[in-house]
């Protein structure tokens, strides 16, 4: 049996984590940020062993905090034993303990971002140097890599429940949360919201409208994408699980917080392939029209086959 190790490096990162170990027919051991509480108690349930590396980065945070880090990341990346299958996630985490994997002789794998189509990620592109291949989702994203890119179709989860309308609108966006959003739905005047609002303090949330339903972090997630009559999103992988494993309605409202994320550009090409709806920053509206409009329109999105268990026989040949 091939030893697995999994680079999950928090956010959707880890959502590519646990998709992956959904599917293999053993337990995988973890690589994890450390301090990430979310990212273990996601992977918890499919892993053996977990190692803590710490991440040097966040979406937004200076590029001077990843240098500061790269000390602590390598020794801890080296004192992880050699694995024969390394699987990446992204981000800036997953770069040195899978770069010392290769040193180390394993197979190293990547998994590019759902939403990069213009350019790719700068962790993924400098992991696709010493990697066998690196995973894409759409065929559109083909040429970031040539034939080193494989396209397996949408890597998510196993669905875990049948979708249903229970009449509310989820609002989640991410571990950073999206203050502005948040506000531009309050004025909309809509009581039947449920909020995920990630780093952002779930009272301040509250006081927008006392009948949201509203909390920080939910590892089962899925269960209100599942119920929701439409979602409202950021440039994530949520939008592409609720279109791709619910059938649900979907907008993409860009956060420009995100500076080292995607680009508009690329956001706006990931709603056109998963048929959701696209809107700007909230920053950029004069008014809450257009929101209202997607919200009334709730335009049906595309159907794809869940490309994850490609992915893992590719891993396991």
């Amino acid at each position: 049996m091939r030893r697995i190790l999994i680079i999950a490096s928090g956010g959707g990162h880890s959502g590519f984590a646990r998709a992956i170990a959904q599917y293999l027919p053993f337990k995988a051991d973890f690589v994890v940020p450390t301090g990430d509480t979310f990212t273990l108690e996601m992977v918890k349930p499919y892993a053996g062993r977990v190692y803590h590396v710490v991440k040097g980065r966040e979406p937004g945070d200076p590029l001077m905090k990843l240098f500061f880090a790269i000390p602590e990341a390598v020794e801890e990346s080296f004192k992880i034993p050699r694995y024969d299958v390394v699987v990446a996630t992204g981000s800036n985490h997953s770069l040195f303990p899978s770069a010392v994997q290769r040193i180390k002789g394993a197979g190293v794998y990547v998994v590019e971002s759902q939403d990069r189509f213009t350019r790719p990620g700068k962790a993924v592109k400098l992991i696709s140097t010493f990697s066998e291949h690196v995973f894409l989702h759409w065929e559109e994203q083909r040429r970031l890599y040539g034939r080193k890119g494989l396209v397996v179709g949408p890597i998510v989860e196993k669905p875990k429940y049948q979708p249903r309308d229970e009449g509310y609108l989820l609002v989640t966006t991410g571990s950073m949360g999206f203050m502005r959003l948040y506000r531009a739905l309050a004025s909309l005047g809509l009581d039947d919201i449920v909020v995920q609002t990630g780093r952002v303090d779930p009272s301040e949330v509250q006081k927008l409208n006392p009948k949201w339903r509203v909390f920080q972090f939910d590892p089962d997630i899925e269960r209100w994408i599942s119920g929701a009559s439409a979602v409202i999103t950021h440039q994530g992988k949520t939008a592409m699980e609720s279109v791709v494993m619910y059938g649900k309605p979907t907008i993409i409202v860009y956060n420009r917080d995100w500076r080292s994320a995607t680009t508009i550009e690329d956001a706006r090409t990931y709603a056109e392939v998963l048929g959701a709806e696209f809107l700007d920053d909230p920053l950029t509206w004069g008014s809450t029209l257009e929101l209202k409009r997607a919200l009334d329109e709730r335009r049906r999105p595309k159907r794809f086959e869940i490309g994850t268990p490609k992915l893992v026989d590719e891993i396991l040949k």
